[in-house]
């Protein structure tokens, strides 16, 4: 197998490899910067431009001593780099105040001597900010303590969250935060707002990080299974059960986090032995009697009200100030307008990976998804932009291929009807319109113009009758 590996690797062309180096470099999420064994800069992405905010036509050719010298960042992971002759991870500040965790790792040539730099670069600004807050809440010195290696665990987490508006920056401290306490979590908001993200962030925040994420939909299974789901049931526990028993979902989740989604829908039979669990960490399956201790943190959501099914008597009162110690609510998405034109890009490079496509928004679509309130909230705008990427022809994601629910919630006034590429073809059909109309009137026939022009006279009357007709109609 190993000798038929090699094989391949070597029917690989020195092209190949400028090929696959070529997308790493363009379609990478993260930084990527190169120098050389000097400290110039030879190579820079789009990410890394955007993320350090320079252009790269600035700083390409230059050494990155006189960039630190300039401001552009306090400090030069690559000098480190090229003077302990190692790979080194530090934390950079540029001039914006954005905070970058740099990975420089260094490149040797057959001598041994450094040739290159490669650097990898994130984001981690609004991360950093969040373990800050939480370092000055120390209770005591076993306190757990957030570590260098967490930062990109949370990242990985992130990747999957947009954080640019007021409100998310506070739930995601407040989230952080959570996971530093082993308490009871309630994340309530609207339907695909991004609840289980969450939840999975504070997992991964957690000093349960290395335990079971184990995730259930309340409401997606039958009351008279959902207690063995969770509970699990001893051998022959009942007509149908396996001989064996089964494991619930509270014992997967051991040492880990168990994820309640629709916690609301779970009925009140079922919300007493969920309460009990909740006050001693016992559980006892179903058909069982002897009861199992169980060290699994509890993390529920919801999109209904449950202070107010507690009022109409369809939620316990007890069980919801016992799961209610850290309530988190997530605001829809037209709360937080500021995040779908980056929601957009994100899952449209998603897409574009995953179908091997490389469509674009036109600005008017663009604008148009910017106006619409997204009811569905990430998850609809996460849906519609898969369907376009997917099924509309062309690279180009223009505003006719929006879908009647978007189109129908333009505000009046608004007027999309003529997408901009559209327009474009137009000034460049009335441009050839006129080179043509000047060409016969200084040569003084279609046929000299043709001639002129190097094109076929049936081409040049036929063009210059369907635009003449198009701009009578218009």
């Amino acid at each position: 197998m190993l000798k038929q590996n090699l094989g391949i690797i070597k029917e690989l062309k020195p092209e190949d490899y400028g090929m696959i180096f070529k997308a790493i470099i363009q379609f990478s999420k993260d930084g990527l910067f190169v120098s050389d064994q000097d400290g110039n800069v030879v190579m820079v992405n789009r990410a890394s431009a955007e993320m350090q905010s320079f252009n790269a036509s600035e700083i390409l050719g230059r050494n990155v001593g006189d960039l630190v010298q300039e401001g552009y960042y306090d400090r030069s992971v690559t000098l480190e780099v090229l003077k302990q002759k190692k790979a080194v991870s530090l934390i950079q500040t540029n001039r914006n105040k954005t905070e970058i965790l740099s990975t420089g790792i260094p490149i040797f040539d057959d001598h041994g001597k450094i040739k290159f730099v490669l650097v990898n670069d994130r984001d981690i600004t609004f991360l950093s900010r969040a373990i800050e807050s939480l370092e000055e809440d120390k209770v005591s010195e076993n306190t757990y303590r957030f570590e260098f290696s967490d930062l990109g665990m949370a990242i990985t987490e992130l990747q999957e969250f947009i954080i640019k508006s007021p409100a998310m920056q506070d739930i995601m401290h407040l989230a952080a935060r959570a996971a530093k306490f082993d308490l009871a979590v309630v994340l309530t908001g609207e339907s695909g707002v991004g609840k289980s993200v969450i939840a999975k962030l504070i997992h991964r925040l957690s000093g349960r990080r290395d335990g079971p994420f184990a995730n259930v939909s309340c409401g997606a299974i039958a009351e008279s299974l959902l207690e063995s789901e969770l509970f699990g049931y001893e051998k022959c526990a009942f007509t149908g059960a396996s001989p064996n028993g089964k494991t619930g979902l509270f014992e997967i989740a051991q040492n880990g986090t168990l994820f309640l989604d629709e916690v609301a829908e779970i009925p009140l039979s079922l919300q007493v032995k969920l309460l009990g669990f909740l006050e001693s960490n016992e559980i006892v399956r179903v058909g069982g009697i002897k009861p199992k201790k169980i060290n699994t943190r509890v993390i529920a959501a919801t999109n209904r009200d449950l202070k107010e099914m507690v009022n109409c008597g369809r939620f316990r009162s007890d069980l919801y100030f016992r799961l209610n110690v850290v309530p988190i609510n997530i605001p829809p998405l037209v709360e937080r307008k500021e995040e779908i034109a980056p929601l957009i890009s994100l899952f449209l490079n998603l897409f574009n990976k995953e179908f091997k496509t490389n469509k674009v928004f036109s600005k008017a679509a663009m604008n148009a998804l910017l106006e619409y309130q997204f009811p569905g909230n990430v998850r609809e705008l996460e849906n519609l932009v898969k369907r376009l990427v997917s099924m509309t022809e062309g690279d180009l994601i223009t505003f006719k291929d929006l879908p009647n629910t978007v189109l129908d919630s333009i505000p009046s006034g608004i007027n999309y009807t003529k997408d901009e590429h559209q327009i474009y073809r137009d000034k460049i059909n009335k441009f050839k319109t006129k080179i043509i109309t000047e060409a016969i009137d200084k040569y003084g026939s279609q046929r000299k113009a043709a001639k002129e022009l190097g094109v076929n006279q049936s081409t040049l009357s036929r063009k210059l009758k369907r635009e003449k007709y198009r701009y009578i109609i218009h």
